[in-house]
Order: structure tokens, then C-alpha cells, then sequence
């Protein structure tokens, strides 16, 4: 069995995991109250987690953020006899991760960034490669970001990625090219 990511607090009991489990009930059919007592009881536990992953602040708020997206969604499926809703929420935190991680290794081998440091699939990446991958994205101008994110990050073809941004290809394609140059000479400068 898996340990949680973070350790039961010595004053937690089977009330509040009942009252999570209301929490997480209510939530499920939409309760806004619920949602937010929910997410006050375990957002510092869960940026915590992410922060000891994930070392750019944006990046940490960008996979907490989609972490409670994803339990505002998922609500409705949670089943209380598969577990308590704190192992449920982990799981959550867990996937989330790995997704991130997912990402930044589809940018690092579009930037040429040799497949063998990147690691296995669901493995977090090397610790100075990983920063240097998050902040090469954080050097991007919006608009490359945009584009960067949609194509590599959200996986978008370019012409998904024009339609969706209301610009002709041509124009994704440049902005992507410039923004992996600009990523490349980060990465360069990083390594010498």
C-alpha cells in the first residue's frame, strides 16, 4: 500500500473523515460551500506536496489548481467504499503530477533533450533537468507560451492549436519555432 503524501494529523478522527466525506458528497451535487470548506481543509497540505515535485511557483499553483478542478469534477464518482476521501484527494495530487510530468518530458523531447535523461514515464524527470525544463518554459513570452502549451502541453496539432487561437498556422508554427529556439538557449546556457 502506498503512504499518504502527507501524515494523519494527531488530532483527526473518524468525524472528520465522515465530514469529508459530506464535504465531498455535497460537492458532488454542486455545492459551492462544501467545495471551498473542502479545498480550505487541504489546499496547504496538498501545495506542500507539489512544491517538494515541483519547484516554479506558477507551476506549483497551475497543478494545484488542477488538482481541485479535478475534485470539483470528480465529486460525483467518488465512492466512499473504495477508501477515505483524503486517499481519494492523494490519488488526485498523484495523477496530477505525473500528468505535469508527462508534459514537460513531451517539451524536453521536442527541444531535442536526450530521451534517456527524461527517465520512464510517470518517474518525476532528473532534479536539475526538471528545473531547467520549467524555467525555460517560465522565459517565454505569453504568446509563446500559449502556443507552447497548447501544442506540447495539451497535445493540440497546429492547425487544432490556429482554429483554437483564431490565427493562421503559419503563425503557431513560427511562434513554436521561436519559443524552442528561445528554450533551446536557455537550456545551452544552463548546461555551460
Amino acid at each position: 500500500m502506498l503512504e499518504p503524501f502527507w501524515p494523519v494529523a494527531p488530532n483527526s478522527s473518524m468525524e472528520e473523515g465522515a465530514d469529508d466525506r459530506l464535504l465531498l458528497e455535497r460537492t458532488a451535487k454542486g455545492d459551492k460551500e462544501a467545495f471551498r470548506a473542502f479545498y480550505d481543509r487541504y489546499v496547504r497540505r496538498v501545495v506542500a506536496v507539489v512544491r517538494r515535485k515541483v519547484f516554479d511557483p506558477q507551476i506549483v499553483e497551475e497543478v494545484v489548481q488542477d488538482v481541485f478542478v479535478a475534485v470539483w469534477s470528480s465529486a460525483p464518482r467518488y465512492r466512499q467504499e473504495l477508501g477515505e476521501p483524503e486517499a481519494w484527494l492523494n490519488g488526485l495530487v498523484r495523477n496530477k503530477l505525473a500528468d505535469h510530468w508527462r508534459r514537460v518530458r513531451r517539451v524536453g523531447v521536442a527541444l531535442g533533450v536526450d530521451p534517456d535523461r527524461l527517465e520512464k514515464v510517470g518517474e518525476v524527470p532528473h532534479c536539475d533537468l526538471r528545473l531547467s525544463l520549467e524555467r525555460a518554459l517560465g522565459t517565454l513570452t505569453a504568446r509563446q507560451h500559449r502556443v507552447v502549451a497548447l501544442v506540447y502541453l495539451s497535445g493540440l496539432t497546429c492547425q487544432e492549436a490556429a482554429r483554437a487561437l483564431r490565427m493562421p498556422v503559419g503563425t503557431v508554427k513560427s511562434r513554436i519555432s521561436a519559443a524552442l529556439r528561445s528554450m533551446r538557449a536557455v537550456l545551452e546556457e544552463r548546461s555551460s
